[in-house]
């Protein structure tokens, strides 16, 4: 009797322990705690919340989307795209899934793989505004902004209040802005960068630079930015030239825009002198862009020319063509130096990229005219006639979301006044890496050609690193 009244009671205990038990979470709502994670930028606890969900649920296509999801976010794109496929594989017809993998193509910019997934869902379903808008995101990083724009018409007559749609057509009808500023967000960009040369004639520089870009306003930014440039040759003691920069500009509409700037210099002697210019710029249409306009600044290739406070002032011009695998530049100047001296100086190079595989081949053409009225001996090059022609060659890679590369080489002639025309080359490695809203740039160029600083042989090592905010 005795041991049956305690079975009860254990009986009971256990019946009231187990109703006490809260219920397990369904897997919409670990959806949703995970993903509150991730918006709260924690990872590892999105990871474990949706992990643990799936030994409850396994094989849930909501749980395990949301893994794709926060493998995504921790950039393990490769892991995402198997696990999306896998739940496709199970489900065809899962449009949650299918968006997902759409986006994911997208960051990674394989868009002949993420737009025919967005077509098929608004062919599935016109009024799916996520679709309409990845669509249109990835066409204008396309650069196929005529095709955005019918889209986008179409997406607005179904959802004439969506916000994201609004901004869209706000962008595509007053702005004529650069497709990475429509990728971000972001408003502004700090940078720092470090620049060592030297050449066989002696002269060494070390050039410090720290900038800051910021949009103020949809059509208005400023650019303010700090130089230090320390001279030096050979057991000489070094010169430290210090200036400063603010510029502002202005985009009056999608074919006009003008830029002011001003600031000053302070020499290793004390001597302090303003510097400024102005430019108009043009788009009459999509890749071309002209600019011309006056400016004044300082002349610091030599230890020797530091020495003198040599400053410039005069008129540029400069204009750009590019498309997707080509680009023209030309520009120039006619400028007068505070010693008497006057200056002509014209540029121009021509490329042309063709993809193959990974990778980009390509092949151009450049050429350079120096001209001044007398040939000084303060520390920069002025002959009375210089000509330069050099043919291009050179590798473009990117291998993934982090890193760009390019190497460039050039080969050729050059002539200075009357004289003969010598071989000269040019060796350009340029290496960009990215890492959230950080990228990290480190280049080296060699010159076997004749420099601003009168020398016929230089190399130039630099590096910077940028954030984005």
């Amino acid at each position: 009797m005795r041991s049956g009244s305690i079975a009860g009671i254990l009986l009971v205990l256990l019946l009231t322990s187990a109703a006490q038990q809260p219920a397990p979470s369904q897997p919409s709502q670990i959806v949703a705690q995970s993903q509150q994670a991730l918006t709260d930028h924690n990872s590892k606890e999105a990871l474990r919340l949706v992990l643990d969900g799936l030994i409850a649920f396994p094989d849930n296509d909501e749980l395990e989307l949301q893994l794709a999801r926060v493998f995504i976010y921790e950039k393990h794109d490769a892991q995402a795209i198997a696990k999306i496929n896998a739940i496709l594989g199970r489900n065809p017809s899962n449009r949650d899934a299918k968006l997902a993998l759409a986006q994911v193509y997208g960051y990674r910019e394989e868009y002949k793989k993420s737009d025919p997934i967005y077509r098929e869902l608004l062919q599935q379903s016109p009024d799916d505004e996520a679709a309409a808008l990845g669509l249109i995101h990835n066409l204008l990083l396309e650069g196929k902004r005529e095709e955005a724009r019918l889209q986008l018409q179409a997406a607005l007559q179904r959802h004439p209040t969506s916000l994201l749609l609004l901004e869209y057509n706000d962008y595509l009808s007053a702005s004529a802005r650069s497709t990475q500023e429509v990728r971000t967000s972001n408003y502004g960009r700090v940078q720092s960068g470090e620049s060592f040369f030297s050449d066989s004639s002696g002269n060494r520089s070390l050039y410090s630079s720290q900038a800051l870009s910021y949009q103020i306003a949809r059509n208005f930014s400023s650019w303010t930015r700090m130089d230090e440039t320390a001279l030096w040759k050979t057991a000489v003691p070094y010169r430290t030239v210090v200036s400063g920069w603010e510029e502002l500009r202005w985009r009056f509409n999608r074919y006009f825009a003008a830029r002011a700037a001003g600031g000053a210099v302070r020499f290793a002697d004390a001597t302090s002198d303003a510097l400024y210019s102005g430019d108009i710029e043009i788009y009459p249409y999509k890749g071309l862009a002209l600019s011309g306009g006056y400016s004044r600044f300082p002349i610091l290739p030599t230890f020797d020319a530091a020495s003198l406070d040599l400053l410039s002032s005069g008129w540029h011009e400069n204009v750009d063509y590019n498309t997707k695998n080509f680009s023209l530049n030309a520009t120039g100047n006619l400028t007068h130096y505070t010693d008497g001296n006057r200056s002509e100086h014209e540029f121009g190079e021509a490329m042309r990229w063709f993809p193959v595989g990974k990778i980009s081949l390509g092949g151009g053409y450049a050429f350079r005219h120096i001209h001044f009225q007398q040939e000084f001996y303060h520390g920069y090059f002025s002959p009375s006639q210089y000509w330069s022609h050099l043919g291009a060659g050179g590798v473009r890679l990117k291998v993934g979301k982090y890193y760009r590369a390019e190497y460039l080489g050039y080969l050729g002639g050059e002539r200075i006044n009357a004289g003969g025309f010598t071989t000269a080359g040019e060796l350009l490695v340029r290496n960009e890496f990215f890492y959230h809203r950080f990228n990290f740039e480190a280049n080296f160029s060699h010159f076997q050609l004749v420099q601003s600083t009168a020398a016929f042989r230089s190399e130039v090592l630099s590096g910077a690193i940028g954030y984005r905010f």
